[in-house]
C-alpha cells in the first residue's frame, strides 16, 4: 500500500494539500478521522483526544515501539492511548492507499516506507491563511495569530522530537519539503500528484 504522511506548520495549508492530494490520487484521507476512530475505540471524546495528542500536559512515562525505535514517552493519563493510535495507524497502512495528516504518522509508520512530506510557509502567508479561515464576528490581530502559530508549532515539534532521531522540520527526516508561501495550493496539486506517483514507482512500501 502507498502511504503519504503530511507534517505541517500551523497555517501552512498542509491540511488542504492532504485533502486535495488524496482526492487527486484516489487515496483515503485521514486527519480528524483518526481521532473519530480512536474515540470510538477508547470511548473518549475526540476533542479531548486531539488536545492530548497535540498539546496535552505530560504526566507519566510510557514505553512504546515506534517503527524500529523503542522509546520512553512522557504521556497523559491513559497509558494505552498511544499504543492504540499506533496499532490503528499500522492497520490502516497495510489495508489501503492513504494520506495521513499530522499525528506523527511519518514516525509511527516509518517501517512502511511512506512518502513523508513537510509543509511550511513564511509567517505572513500563515497568518493570511488563518485569517481566511476565520468564522463569526471575532477577529484577531496579526500579533495574536503569530503567537498562536508559534505556540502550536512549538508543541508539534516537541511531540515529534520525542519520537524521532531528526528534529521536526529537519529536511533529512522527510522526502519532500514544500514551501507554500504565496502559493495557490489547488494549482500545485496536479504536479504534486504526479510526483507522488513517480516516487512510489521507485520506493515500494514495506508490506505489513
Amino acid at each position: 500500500m502507498n502511504i503519504i504522511t503530511i507534517s505541517r506548520e500551523f497555517g501552512s495549508g498542509g491540511r488542504e494539500i492532504g485533502k486535495r492530494l488524496a482526492d487527486a490520487l484516489g487515496y483515503t484521507y485521514y486527519d480528524r478521522e483518526i481521532l473519530t476512530i480512536l474515540a470510538k475505540k477508547t470511548q473518549l471524546d475526540a476533542n479531548y483526544l486531539d488536545k492530548v495528542l497535540e498539546e496535552g500536559p505530560l504526566i507519566q512515562q510510557y514505553p512504546i515501539l515506534f517503527g524500529r525505535t523503542f522509546s520512553i514517552l512522557p504521556y497523559l493519563s491513559n497509558p494505552s492511548l498511544l499504543a492504540n493510535l499506533t496499532k490503528m495507524m499500522k492497520k490502516i497502512a497495510v489495508n489501503e492507499n492513504c494520506v495521513i495528516v499530522g499525528r506523527s504518522a511519518n514516525v509511527i509508520l516509518e517501517e512502511y516506507n511512506p512518502l513523508r512530506i513537510f509543509v511550511y510557509a513564511d509567517m505572513p502567508s500563515k497568518i493570511r491563511r488563518c485569517r481566511q479561515r476565520e468564522t463569526g464576528a471575532t477577529t484577531q490581530t496579526d500579533g495574536e495569530y503569530e503567537k498562536k502559530i508559534r505556540q502550536v508549532d512549538k508543541q508539534r515539534a516537541k511531540n515529534h522530537n520525542m519520537l524521532s532521531t531528526y528534529e521536526w522540520g529537519d529536511m533529512r527526516g522527510y522526502d519532500l519539503c514544500l514551501n507554500t508561501s504565496s502559493v495557490n495550493i489547488k494549482g500545485m496539486i496536479p504536479s504534486l500528484s504526479e510526483y507522488c506517483k513517480k516516487w512510489f514507482e521507485h520506493h515500494p512500501s514495506m508490506k505489513g
